[in-house]
């Protein structure tokens, strides 16, 4: 992205009077003055990646400028990021774009100080406002990657910030369309009438959500009647269980490790299942009736 920096840089340039300079990581020379003498260096995130800048100011101006180079290039930057990920400048360059890239929007009621906490979390990628949500962008080629980044990221957020968050994964891009599209998803997740009582969303995976929605009220009550399952007499551990177990896809050894059971635990348990319920999770067709029963209460 230092092509793109430079660009910026350049645009600011002429509305500074401070000779400086900007140095990767690596100590290469990317923008800036020759610099002679007594310098002070500071560290700076622009566009998503850490720089050192170099100046001959007194430490409270160091500290000042920076904050004013920050907040002129990552606010151009952002502008020009959003533009590209809502597809609404087709003619808008961003040289050496880290794709393949994850894409993740956060729905929360505090998002200023989940930004806060969020900006020395990573040590790359990208995080901005965008539409009333917290967007979030990472150098990654694999679902299952950020989908692994995300549920740590929500369990991060659940210990440290008292307000709720959502977490939407939009998936992996490979090209500027791919962006648009996954933002798309993503944002389709958050805004969904009746959002699932889940922390971290996936767009394609909702599919049973979205169909369920599109029925009539009455023909879904008749269902949960139909069911006569009561939810509120069955324990937390028997909760667990038939949740862990739909999540495994009714793979009993690895529901077993996830609840830290043997698997003759597991068997007895899904015995008890059985004897409240009526449904046996071991045969596919009641699976699939408890699932639809578990999303109709979480959606309603």
């Amino acid at each position: 992205m230092e092509k793109t920096l430079s660009k910026i840089l350049l645009e600011i340039k002429p509305k500074l009077h401070t000779p400086f300079a900007l140095f990767d990581r690596k100590g290469q020379k990317i923008f800036g003055d020759d610099l002679k003498g007594k310098v002070r260096k500071m560290e700076v995130r622009l566009c998503g990646t850490k720089y050192v800048l170099l100046a001959d100011l007194p430490s409270t101006q160091m500290k000042d400028f920076c904050l004013l180079m920050e907040g002129f290039i990552n606010s151009r930057f952002n502008e020009m990021l959003r533009a590209l990920i809502q597809g609404k400048n087709l003619n808008l360059q961003l040289e050496n774009f880290p794709f393949p890239c994850g894409l993740v929007l956060i729905k929360s009621d505090a998002l200023a100080e989940l930004e806060l906490f969020l900006q020395d979390l990573f040590e790359e990628g990208f995080m901005m406002n965008i539409e009333g949500f917290l967007l979030l962008i990472f150098p990654m080629n694999s679902i299952e990657e950020i989908k692994e980044t995300s549920q740590a990221l929500y369990q991060t957020i659940s210990e440290e910030i008292s307000s709720r968050a959502v977490i939407s994964i939009g998936g992996i891009a490979d090209s500027r369309e791919e962006l648009t599209k996954v933002y798309c998803n993503a944002k389709k997740a958050l805004i969904f009438p009746l959002l699932p009582k889940k922390g971290v969303l996936y767009y394609p995976e909702m599919a049973l959500e979205r169909l369920l929605l599109s029925l009539p009220e009455k023909d879904r009550q008749v269902f949960i009647d139909e069911m006569g399952i009561n939810l509120k007499k069955l324990d937390e551990e028997t909760l667990k269980t038939i949740q862990v177990v739909l999540e495994c896809n009714l793979n009993m050894a690895e529901a077993a490790r996830r609840l830290y059971i043997h698997r003759n635990t597991l068997m007895y348990r899904l015995d008890k299942v059985f004897s409240l319920t009526g449904l046996d999770l071991r045969n596919f067709k009641d699976a699939v009736k408890m699932e639809i029963y578990f999303t109709l209460n979480a959606l309603f």
